[in-house]
């Protein structure tokens, strides 16, 4: 039987068509990959399967031969279960432990399976030190990890996972990945949205892209054609930008950086480490929100607190809406900055490329999370600063977004600096000035072989890339 149908599903927001006329068959036991642009509907599409939405639609869905409307809450939380795009949005208590409790309690279940499923599923995501950690102190990639821990836990038929692995690394994306093709085999409906296609090759069993047409089969060859990318070059060729002397920083009691001397150079930097090692707490740090111990120098000056280093040194957020501090696009692009003709040209022809001139004037918030990402990344490479940091700025992105950025950060590059956070490599292949591991509490450069005898190191061709 088929698990999921959609007939002539169309679905608009106010006037403008989103998708229409969608039909597909979602096969019981099948893994199906679902891509397309930023802002085309992909989110809305799973949410609608889900039926945990208010938002009305025209055509029909059918869950294991009922129609979702005639579901009840129970039936619907029974069939499907979902992951979505944003972590946050998917815990309402403290803890892993408590969280997994509640939703399986909201199914019936009594103690005893509570604790099986439980135990289940933390094994298979690998996620037991998560389980009694506050939520709110994990990092985006372990919020990821958790939210998929309690959709196993729940044991739905189908599963929807909207870019599960944003912000997770590439070993637990792997195992991740590889596990959801298990639970296909097991007979589970796998319905995954992502726009990073590397991991999925001779996993997935089909691939399909949303257009405002409807959905679209791919060649499944689409997901074979990736390179190792190269993320650094010599190491010596630019000069030194940001300087860590004996700089350490903990979360809690949990040290995440051992005191530690290290030299940033100019150019494009991009970091990389499993989640939860202090990526995102190491960029806190350098602006100056995080304690730590040590000495830091920004252009041989010592880093300190103070309103004229964030005219110099900026960071941009995982989370695009964090950063919104307006209403709409335009307000916010304009925003307490002094822009030039040419810069203001500059945005112009970037919003134009990447379709949203037409949404400028109205909410922020209704736009899609890569549209999201589009506005905060325009705002930030907009303004005149020595050191942009980014904390993973390609979530939500499709290719021709992160080529477009990336391009015009390499146009920046020689009067401005960019440190990038990122688990979504390909968009940095042959981008990157450096490439630095944290991992082990420590900072490490990878780069090309090649040996200094004067400070006696040799680096190894990106083994971690």
């Amino acid at each position: 039987m088929t698990k999921v149908l959609l007939n002539q599903l169309s679905f608009k927001r106010e006037e403008q068509v989103i998708f229409q006329q969608v039909d597909h068959e979602f096969e019981t036991g099948s893994f199906t990959l679902l891509r397309g642009d930023s802002g085309c509907g992909k989110s809305t599409l799973l949410r609608l399967i889900s039926g945990f939405t208010d938002l009305s639609y025209e055509g029909s869905i059918v869950i294991n031969g009922k129609k979702q409307g005639s579901l009840s809450t129970y039936e619907k939380a029974s069939q499907v279960g979902m992951v979505f795009q944003k972590p946050n949005t998917q815990f309402t208590m403290r803890s892993l432990r408590r969280e997994i409790t509640f939703a399986l309690e909201n199914l019936s279940l009594g103690y005893e399976a509570i604790q099986g499923r439980m135990e289940k599923a933390v094994h298979l995501t690998n996620t037991a030190h998560l389980l009694d950690r506050e939520i709110v102190s994990l990092s985006d990639g372990e919020k990821q990890r958790a939210s998929l821990t309690v959709l196993l836990a729940m044991d739905a038929p189908v599963l929807l996972l909207d870019e599960p692995f944003a912000s997770i690394d590439s070993s637990s994306r792997h195992q991740l990945i590889h596990l959801l093709g298990k639970l296909r085999d097991l007979g589970k409906t796998i319905i995954l949205c992502d726009h990073d296609l590397v991991g999925y090759e001779g996993v997935v069993d089909e691939v399909i892209t949303l257009t405002q047409r409807g959905l679209r089969k791919e060649s499944i060859s689409l997901l074979g054609r990736h390179e190792k990318p190269q993320l650094s070059r010599v190491r010596s060729s630019k000069s030194t930008l940001l300087e860590f002397q004996q700089v350490s920083y903990q979360q809690g009691k949990r040290e995440l950086l051992e005191a530690t001397n290290y030299s940033f150079n100019q150019g494009i930097t991009t970091i990389t480490g499993d989640n939860g090692v202090g990526k995102s707490t190491l960029f806190r740090a350098i602006i100056q929100q995080q304690r730590y111990q040590g000495k830091m120098f920004f252009e041989d000056r010592r880093m300190k607190k103070r309103k004229a280093l964030y005219k110099e040194v900026t960071l941009a957020v995982q989370e695009a809406a964090h950063q919104f501090i307006q209403l709409t696009p335009r307000e916010e692009l304009v925003f307490n900055s002094h822009l030039s003709q040419e810069m203001k040209q500059k945005q112009e022809n970037v919003l134009e490329e990447l379709g949203l001139t037409s949404k400028l004037d109205g909410s922020l918030f209704h736009l899609s999370e890569g549209q999201k990402k589009m506005i905060q990344l325009t705002t930030m490479l907009s303004l005149d600063r020595k050191l942009l940091l980014l904390d993973e700025p390609f979530t939500g992105l499709d290719e021709k977004a992160c080529q477009l950025f990336m391009d015009w950060m390499e146009e920046k590059s020689d009067e401005q600096s960019f440190m990038i956070i990122s688990h979504r490599l390909a968009p940095l292949n042959h981008r990157s000035d450096e490439h630095v591991l944290l991992n082990h509490k420590r900072l490490n450069f990878q780069g090309e072989t090649h040996r200094q005898e004067e400070i006696g190191y040799e680096y190894s061709q990106n083994q971690f890339a």
